[in-house]
């Protein structure tokens, strides 16, 4: 058998909806139960997908380095958490503003400046919804919250290494959050280590 030259694979097709119905529609929780054909002709049933608002991160970082994260509890699993701060896309609501309604009420904070950074997908098996991950920097401080009456946050400002730490002791548990914060500390270094453009490449005013 030549291993060399394995024949080509298939292009893989999307899955093709043949039904739908809800199973649960609230205004937190959509619940969808679907069909689908696969190309290869097999069922797929039933399907469960569930509707969710799209998510915002920020990576808030002030002008000493330190990195603003949140501290809750999220009772599904009945832990404690750090996170960075981020919250739910509201209908119709620009992400950045979001991104940046949720910094001035969870950590009670502004930015100087504001990166849009990237899009990613918590669960694209299961969830519809996206995540909006921006990196502010220059951020400031007056720690006055304005969360909703069922919020109880815990407004931190810690040291990329601090965070590090509970990443490895398992006291910063998000998956998603933990991808964001790496996501965007490459991003930091990245711009650290770009040269300044030369005299040919600078821009002629």
């Amino acid at each position: 058998m030549d291993n060399k030259n394995p024949a080509p694979l298939p292009a893989l097709q999307p899955w093709r909806l043949l039904a739908s119905e809800d199973v649960l529609r609230e205004r937190w929780c959509t619940l969808r139960r679907e069909r689908y054909a696969l190309a290869n002709g097999r069922i797929v049933e039933p399907y469960y997908v569930i509707e969710d608002y799209d998510w915002t991160h920020v990576f808030a970082i002030r002008d000493d380095g330190r990195i603003g994260v949140v501290r809750q509890y999220r009772p599904a699993a009945e832990v404690f958490c750090l996170e960075l701060p981020g919250g739910i896309v509201d209908p119709g609501e620009d992400p950045l503003a979001a991104a940046q309604r949720e910094l001035r009420e969870e950590l009670g904070a502004t930015a100087r400046a504001w990166t849009t950074l990237r899009v990613t997908y918590p669960n694209p098996a299961r969830q519809t919804n996206r995540v909006h991950l921006f990196v502010a920097t220059g951020v400031t401080s007056d720690g006055i919250q304005t969360l909703d009456p069922n919020e109880e946050v815990t407004p931190l400002f810690l040291t990329e290494q601090e965070i590090r730490d509970a990443i490895r002791t398992g006291e910063f548990t998000q998956g998603l959050h933990i991808a964001s914060f790496f996501v965007a500390l490459d991003h930091l270094r990245a711009l650290a280590t770009t040269p300044p453009p030369t005299a040919a490449e600078a821009p002629q005013s």
